[in-house]
């Protein structure tokens, strides 16, 4: 599939490609300094336009089925962009519309896009009543000071309008402050940084000092050590329900339905639920990776036939899956979490239920194959996943590239 650019685009890629292969023909100090000023208010503008075309691509309806994941995955793992600079553009994508004062700089050149967003930060840590009052100022703090020195600058705001540092705005805005951020360093290691609420730093406290107790009197373990281990144990009550199951469906589904509808097949049938009315692609979706048991009744509600579970996948067969697909969901480049086995041919087609029919997706994926009118089939010839979405384009996971 061709790409098409709008006219303005094509001729801002031309006119880099044309100043890329003329770069070097420039000698003269001043006007090297003097372009180079230039170009990174080219760049600022440029920021500007990424922000407005990713909202629209973000908000446009058919963006979920063309990309076939988030906007920021899509950039993280289409377009390699680092994780931070990917949710620092999102941010300004959902954000910035409701400071229009703000988006205006931007719009304008006034500010860069790293202004904005720590404008964007700056104000929601104040009570909203004062907002629009301080906003002007940082914008015009933005225009002669660096990024990171917005922040501190909403202090000297507060001192200025003479708001007392123990007063409710102070610690609204204390509250507001509250964070956590978690960085990979090297070799998969990770860095823990950020401001924790009394309420909440009191109640990790706690769990800290519960699950970091000494195992014995040979336990050398320093206390940092130990309170490294204790945070692992409290993660692991918490994720130990997300991972994929090996050892059967990661549910049960009981299907009760009267005896007509199921001779239609449901095949345009809502289903009403405990939980609200379903559609047919949700319930397959559902039922794709579950133990069925079909539950009959008749005319008057009474019970014709109770069935016994279908045939599911077996511990031996999601193990196997599992290695074979890497551990990853088997769409392109996904990073998610893998949690269903999904039957490439639907069971509802009379899919068997065995290794060569079977792919770990995570659950956005499996979605986007049953409700989001994405196809998926593996390639007899190679093994490999072959993806197509509602336009006919065409991705390939290879089984070497998990």
């Amino acid at each position: 599939m061709s790409v098409v650019l709008s006219d303005r685009v094509a001729d801002v890629v031309a006119a880099v490609d044309k100043l890329r292969a003329e770069d070097r023909l420039l000698t003269d100090p001043e006007m090297l300094l003097a372009d180079a000023e230039a170009v990174i208010g080219l760049i600022t503008g440029l920021q500007a336009v990424l922000v407005r075309r990713l909202r629209d691509v973000h908000f446009h309806p058919a963006s979920p089925e063309l990309m076939g994941r988030s906007t920021r995955n899509w950039l993280t793992e289409e377009q390699l962009l680092a994780g931070p600079e990917a949710s620092r553009l999102m941010r300004l994508v959902r954000y910035l519309p409701s400071r229009p004062v703000t988006e205006a700089a931007v719009n304008d050149m006034t500010i860069s896009a790293a202004h904005a967003g720590a404008i964007l930060t700056a104000l929601n840590t104040l009570p909203a009543a004062l907002r629009d009052t301080v906003e002007p100022h940082l914008i015009e703090r933005a225009r002669w000071y660096p990024p990171e020195e917005i922040a501190g600058f909403v202090d000297e705001l507060l001192q200025a309008l003479g708001i007392d540092n123990n007063g409710d705005i102070r610690r609204e805005r204390r509250h507001n402050n509250r964070g956590l951020d978690v960085a990979e360093t090297l070799h998969g290691n990770r860095s823990v940084s950020g401001t924790l609420t009394p309420e909440v730093g009191a109640k990790l406290q706690a769990a800290l000092d519960a699950a970091s107790q000494p195992s014995g009197p040979d336990d050398d373990r320093t206390p940092r050590q130990r309170r490294h281990d204790a945070l692992g144990v409290i993660a692991d009550a918490f994720t130990s329900q997300t991972e994929p199951s090996f050892t059967g469906a990661p549910r049960t589904v009981i299907v009760t339905i009267d005896l007509a509808t199921l001779e239609d097949r449901l095949r345009q049938a809502w289903i009403t639920t405990p939980f609200g009315p379903l559609s047919p692609a949700t319930v397959r979706r559902l039922a794709c990776d579950a133990e069925l048991i079909p539950l009959v009744l008749g005319g008057h509600g009474e019970v014709l036939d109770i069935g016994v579970a279908d045939h599911q996948f077996t511990t031996a067969q999601r193990r196997a899956a599992y290695h074979r697909d890497g551990g990853r969901c088997v769409f392109p480049h996904c990073r998610n979490r893998r949690i269903e086995l999904h039957h490439i041919i639907f069971r509802s087609r009379r899919g068997p239920t065995s290794l060569d029919n079977a792919a770990w997706l995570c659950a956005y994926h499996h979605w986007l194959v049953h409700e989001g009118r994405w196809t998926l089939q593996r390639l007899k010839t190679t093994g490999d996943y072959l993806w197509t979405n509602p336009n006919g384009q065409q991705l390939i996971r290879k089984l070497g590239t998990a």
